[in-house]
């Protein structure tokens, strides 16, 4: 963490606040039936396990992609799979 200088902040790109599925409402401790769109794709993208990062990815596939390059906190193996999906939907 840095303790001086300029702090970049990430600004968001989807704000729309979307329905929680069951089994993500976990990571999102803070929010009861709804959540911004780009909160709940980081949180799964950063503390969940590959088969729910591959569901979250099928039901958002654009933004789930977008906001995996954008984070630098994202693993370098998440963004590799969600990459390889990518490419090979296209």
């Amino acid at each position: 963490m840095k303790t001086h200088g300029e702090i970049k902040r990430i600004k968001w790109d989807f704000f729309q606040f979307v329905e929680i599925p069951e089994e993500f409402k976990l990571y999102l401790w803070e929010y009861k039936d709804r959540a911004p769109l780009e909160i709940l794709i980081l949180r799964v993208l950063t503390y969940g396990s590959f088969e729910e990062i591959e569901k979250l990815y099928n039901l958002y596939p654009d933004e789930t992609f977008k906001i995996a390059l954008k984070y630098p906190e994202v693993k370098r193996g998440v963004k590799f799979w969600v990459k390889r999906w990518k490419d090979s939907s296209s």
